[in-house]
């Protein structure tokens, strides 16, 4: 139980395989089962200092042990965050800033991997990988592991060793099982989340608990197999040739872990232990925890100022990180560690460190991310396709409206509603004594939701809704970029629903919206037939439309299909509205030739007397050709392919000119 400094060694290796992995190197696509070797170790070590205390005092002292963790992690993370959030002041505007505070507050009190679970469930969350704080996960984790492991330690050991060694087998086999079951089916909570993580910390505490209480070694030669074994196989399991799922090569990876572990700890005097045990791989493991807190923000903006290849930017992110942990560990962390005032105040050090965390959650980062100022490090954000200004545009502000709540604007998604056979009112909306009105759609339909209930209640129509984010209308259609959550509520809101709600609903007229799908290299492989079929992303697209509106037909006397909304697609126009002087450069250009899909509706529109298309743009677009970011104080856009659902809502009264004029109503009863 003595310290090991080939430990340290390993850390070090562990870090820049990371580093490899965050670079996307191409040949080092399996490099993360490196986060195992991490977990593996702080399961062995925080055990071997347990059990030292233990034979030491006879008991363990929890204030002690949690103090100790709070000093060594939390400063260099309080550092590193706050630190994050300035930086990124200087290098991103505000909209994505305030899109990151939530990820900063989830770090700072150790659930982010929750947090990105979550996000992975958000249809709308794409961006997730570009968030300066994601590598907090694996820290979550462990933190949340320090926290239970010596309360579940004190309680098994009353119960004897026995007890500690098939207690925590038993633990770690339960994770294993929850990580090859959540495989297959949740991805995300396999990778992220904490069951199926801590079998990888318990089998560090495994093999300590072996190794420590019940003298376990291999002979010296069996030792040097089992670490260089172990080694290799972790090197070759790094490696992107090697055909693996990604929860097979993180059980496998695990694995080599424990056997490097175990036979370095066997008989460290081996030609692997000393090399590991060198002066330079033990202090580069010694800081390897900041170097972890600061090369993922290091990796994403030098992508930013520079254009190079992989391997070039991984030595790049790692020096500027490893320089930054050097200063961080000097400066504040052993200063922190050593401090020799601080042992007697257990409990409170805990509390403060608990509190500073909080503080920064609360107040500090959400006050710097979500400053509103230009960034001084990056030029400008990407305009849109045209900085011509038309002479009707001149009276435009030129800039942002002043007070913009961003968060809100990013939020402003508009309604999801949907009913199934069983309770088909859950559709409706607002009962009017007009002609029934069901929209149906994904997110496009979403954004234009409350618009639509405005217009039911001016105008006295009855509306229902079934609008789901990211399932397209057509029936037959399964968006797979959605996260299986999504698929489920889409699966449930589309399949047997023509067939089975719609009658029940018995609408007049109904509306049809949806986000374009038709780029074959960006949704080719993210839209598949129900049926199994496999055809090419349009002839798919038309065949399901087809069948649908032939559904909706035989039970509506009206349809209405909406063309393609406008959206920039290729720029976020609020980005480039708060890294401008002048907000017309941001505009989007209105399409003046019909997509695939508007093709395809006219063509239905003009064959079935009863189905009818209108393009909004001219209603959402006042100033066409060119679609302006902000129309009469109102942000336009959500994000690059979203309306915000407020300015749909602003629109309404243009909106329903244009969709009187369709002739969707034309011998249908409305009040006014």
């Amino acid at each position: 139980m003595a310290y090991r400094p080939s430990l340290d060694g390993l850390r070090a290796l562990a870090m820049y395989a990371i580093v490899l992995f965050h670079t996307k190197t191409t040949w080092a696509e399996g490099a993360f089962i490196a986060v195992n070797l991490f977990f593996v170790l702080s399961g062995y070590l925080v055990t071997t200092v347990i059990l030292a205390e233990v034979e030491r005092k006879g008991r363990l002292d929890l204030g002690r042990f949690y103090a100790r963790r709070v000093r060594r992690l939390l400063p260099a993370a309080l550092l590193a965050i706050v630190g994050i959030s300035l930086i990124f002041l200087m290098v991103e505007p505000v909209v994505r800033r305030i899109s990151v505070i939530g990820d900063a507050q989830a770090s700072l009190l150790y659930y982010a991997n929750w947090r990105f679970i979550s996000q992975s469930t958000d249809y709308f969350a794409t961006d997730v990988d570009q968030s300066p704080f994601l590598h907090f996960w694996t820290l979550s984790i462990e933190e949340q592991f320090y926290v239970a492991f010596p309360i579940v330690f004190i309680l098994l050991a009353r119960l004897g060793r026995r007890w500690l060694l098939a207690g925590f087998t038993a633990l770690m086999l339960l994770s294993l099982g929850v990580q090859l079951s959540l495989a297959g089916s949740e991805p995300m909570q396999a990778y992220f989340g904490t069951g199926a993580r801590a079998y990888q910390l318990l089998a560090g505490v495994v093999v300590a608990l072996l190794m420590s209480w019940w003298g376990l070694r291999l002979s010296s030669r069996a030792a040097r197999l089992t670490a260089v074994g172990g080694l290799g196989a972790f090197v070759v399991l790094s490696f992107s040739w090697v055909p693996l799922s990604q929860s097979l090569r993180g059980v496998l990876g695990t694995a080599a872990c424990v056997a490097i572990v175990a036979g370095l700890m066997s008989a460290e005097d081996q030609p692997l232990g000393r090399l590991l045990s060198w002066r330079t791989p033990v202090y580069l493991g010694q800081i390897s925890y900041s170097t972890y807190l600061w090369h993922w923000p290091a990796i994403l903006v030098m992508q930013k100022i520079l254009d190079v290849g992989p391997v070039v930017m991984a030595v790049l992110a790692g020096v500027l990180a490893t320089g930054l942990a050097a200063a961080s560990a000097e400066l504040l962390e052993m200063p922190v560690r050593k401090a020799t005032l601080l042992n007697p105040f257990r409990w409170p050090v805990v509390a403060g460190g608990v509190a500073a965390s909080v503080v920064a959650a609360v107040i500090v980062v959400p006050a710097v991310l979500s400053w509103e100022r230009r960034p001084d490090l990056i030029a400008g954000g990407t305009a849109g396709p045209t900085a011509t200004v038309s002479p009707q545009q001149e009276t435009r502000p030129t800039r942002a409206p002043r007070d913009v709540d961003w968060s809100e604007v990013q939020d402003d998604k508009g309604r999801q509603q949907s009913c199934t056979a069983d309770d088909p009112e859950s559709c409706l909306v607002h009962e009017g004594s007009g002609p029934h009105v069901l929209l149906v759609g994904d997110s496009h339909a979403a954004m234009m939701a409350d618009m639509w209930v405005k217009l039911a209640r001016e105008h006295d129509f009855t509306l229902s809704m079934n609008t789901v984010l990211g399932c397209p209308w057509q029936e037959n259609l399964r968006n797979l970029q959605s996260p299986p959550e999504r698929r489920a509520s889409c699966d449930a809101a589309r399949v047997g629903w023509y067939d089975d709600v719609l009658p029940e609903l018995d609408p007049d007229v109904v509306v049809v919206a949806g986000f374009p799908r038709e780029d074959e290299k960006r949704w080719g492989d993210k839209i598949e037939q129900r049926d199994g079929m496999d055809d090419d992303l349009r002839r798919a697209t038309l065949k399901a439309t087809r069948k649908t509106l032939r559904d909706i037909d035989e039970v509506a006397d009206r349809l209405l299909l909406v063309t393609t909304i406008v959206t920039p697609n290729s720029f976020d126009p609020n980005e480039c509205m708060t890294t401008t002087d002048d907000i017309r450069e941001c505009a989007a250009e209105v399409p003046v030739e019909n997509s695939a899909a508007d093709a395809f509706y006219l063509t239905e529109a003009t064959e079935n007397d009863g189905f009818h298309e209108v393009n909004l743009n001219r209603a959402f677009c006042p100033d066409a050709p060119l679609c302006q970011p902000v129309v009469d104080g109102e942000v336009v856009w959500r994000d690059s392919e979203h309306l915000t659902a407020e300015y749909a809502k602003s629109r309404a009264d243009e909106v329903w000119r244009l969709v009187r004029r369709s002739g969707v109503f034309q011998d249908t009863r409305l009040v006014r």
